[in-house]
């Protein structure tokens, strides 16, 4: 008798863990979120935090699986670029998706706006930009691409440039074979200086081999996007940091959204903002731990003067009353110069808040 009450209270006792372990019910909806990054530092917590709070928050009503190109060798998105990922999610193959803005361009050419030259004054004047009602445009133009934007994120942040010489004025970059994204906006501004854009899209670990290769002078680059692929060898001076800015977006299937009860896009969106928020203040936090690492190496960080910094914007004038005015619209660059400062977001430590300003 006593051998029986045993195993019985071992079997309820695995009934109870089997229970505590399992979802009380399966879930209602799948979210698959495919993420076109080339490496996830920069994303990695913000997803994590994004799943915790959509499964949570829905009481196990919405699943989120997080798939990256390096999962595994079949992983569905491995060998796609980010036009064809955000193509994938418009189809409704997967329900979310997270790409570059140089990417999502192709789709609304004002997504270009974070790339034109010194457009952006810094770190809180973009927080007032994508978190106003700019941003709120900007998410809400996908959805004639059946799409609907959640949230922005930088996965890059404040981009300067990497070069073999100096720049310290408009008239150092003439003749330079620059390495950039390869949208309009990055030739625009770089033909108008007389610089020679080179599209290297996002491919980090090519950019050595085209500078020793001598096809490439200078690149438009991040502090982290320089220290990964270790460029120190090949560029020794970083400048015109803040001049640009690499920004990224999370979106969703517009049709999937909408069959999503109320309460539940209410949830989705709010995870995204927040999400976004936290990988934003993570970017801040990478690129100023890289530039300590990369100037330890000998990398000059080359800081411009209030003069160098006018002379750039006469230089670029012709650029923006013409070629980006028509890419981008006048109004927009209008509206995007006269919008105040952010708020910095409850999710940055305190510790970076001195960062926001961009320096050199």
């Amino acid at each position: 008798m006593k051998s029986f009450e045993k195993s019985a209270a071992a079997a309820f006792g695995l009934l109870v863990l089997a229970f505590f372990a399992s979802p009380v019910h399966a879930a209602k909806y799948k979210i698959n979120w495919f993420l076109g990054h080339p490496n996830l530092d920069y994303f990695e917590e913000a997803a994590a935090n994004f799943k915790r709070t959509v499964e949570t928050g829905s009481h196990g009503d919405i699943s989120v699986e997080i798939v990256t190109k390096s999962d595994a060798a079949q992983s569905p998105i491995k060998d796609r670029t980010g036009p064809e990922i955000a193509a994938a999610v418009a189809a409704g193959e997967a329900q979310m998706g997270h790409s570059f803005t140089d990417v999502m361009g192709g789709m609304d050419a004002r997504l270009w706006a974070f790339e034109a030259p010194y457009l952006l004054r810094d770190y809180r004047h973009m927080e007032g930009v994508i978190e106003g009602p700019i941003g709120a445009e900007l998410l809400d133009s996908l959805r004639d691409k059946q799409l609907v934007g959640l949230s922005f994120t930088y996965s890059g942040g404040a981009s300067g440039v990497a070069s073999k010489r100096e720049i310290r004025g408009p008239a150092d970059l003439k003749g330079l074979k620059v390495g950039v994204y390869g949208d309009p906006v990055n030739a625009a501004w770089l033909d108008s200086l007389g610089a020679t854009p080179v599209a290297i899209e996002h491919h980090l670990d090519g950019i050595s081999g085209l500078a020793r290769d001598g096809k490439l002078d200078a690149v438009v680059t991040t502090w982290r996007n320089f220290e990964r692929p270790r460029l120190e060898s090949d560029f020794k001076y970083v400048g015109m940091m803040g001049s640009t800015y690499l920004v990224s977006m999370t979106y969703i299937n517009a049709k999937f959204f909408a069959s999503l009860p109320a309460d539940y896009q209410a949830l989705i969106k709010d995870a995204s903002l927040a999400t976004g928020r936290i990988e934003r203040a993570k970017t801040i936090e990478l690129n100023e731990s890289a530039k300590r690492q990369v100037t330890a190496k000998g990398v000059r960080s080359v800081h411009l003067t209030k003069e160098a910094r006018l002379a750039f914007d006469a230089a670029l004038k012709p650029a923006y009353d013409g070629e980006l005015s028509k890419l981008l619209g006048k109004k927009l660059l209008e509206r995007i110069r006269a919008t105040k400062d952010g708020t910095v977001p409850l999710e940055v430590p305190e510790s970076l808040v001195s960062h926001w300003p961009v320096g050199p």
